[in-house]
């Protein structure tokens, strides 16, 4: 069970995986709830913890998925707050969306999405700094031993799925292919 949930996940963005891929996780989506093409990511975070106890050090991997959006193309990012990406989930399809144009803007987006690496990266690190910090504080306050503790980010980050949004077209403006 484990292999096969494994093999879902990491296929379900590599376009070189051989077979089928039964969970891609992609979708292109128009809709009023937003006024440029907007990329919502849902990233995994894995953190290696170095934990000191009187008896020696265990090494633990901890794993955190998170919700991030931008604005415009993966190389000119204008990466959007928490709050309005988690309101990307409340975002319903309004206008239908031609599936050629819908898989070209995906492929353009995925791949493009490499040109993200550095602020994905900078927000794990971030995100260790956190846990780092709430480990430091419970240890401290239970009188565990905090001296040695590490947390660091792996990179580069897992992108597990990756949904575009676009402005659903007006009266007054057509839809790529000429289909609502």
């Amino acid at each position: 069970m484990v292999a096969l949930a494994g093999y879902v996940l990491n296929a379900a963005l590599d376009d070189q995986a051989s077979g089928p891929r039964p969970a891609r996780r992609c979708g292109v989506i128009r809709t009023r709830s937003v006024t440029s093409r907007t990329t919502l990511l849902v990233v995994r975070y894995r953190f290696h913890l170095t934990l000191p106890s009187r008896t020696g050090t265990r090494q633990l991997v901890a794993e955190d998925a998170r919700l991030l959006a931008f604005e415009g193309a993966p190389t000119n990012a204008r990466w959007l707050s928490h709050e309005d990406a988690l309101a990307l989930l409340d975002a319903t399809a309004d206008a239908n969306t031609d599936p050629g144009f819908g898989e070209s803007t995906m492929r353009r987006v995925l791949q493009d999405l490499p040109a993200t690496t550095d602020h994905l990266d900078a927000y794990g690190a971030e995100l260790a700094a956190e846990l780092l910090a709430s480990h430091r504080r419970v240890r401290s306050a239970s009188g565990e031993i905090v001296r040695g503790l590490t947390v660091t980010a792996q990179k580069s980050a897992d992108v597990l799925g990756a949904y575009v949004y676009l402005p659903a077209p007006t009266a007054a403006t057509p839809t790529a292919g000429g289909i609502g």
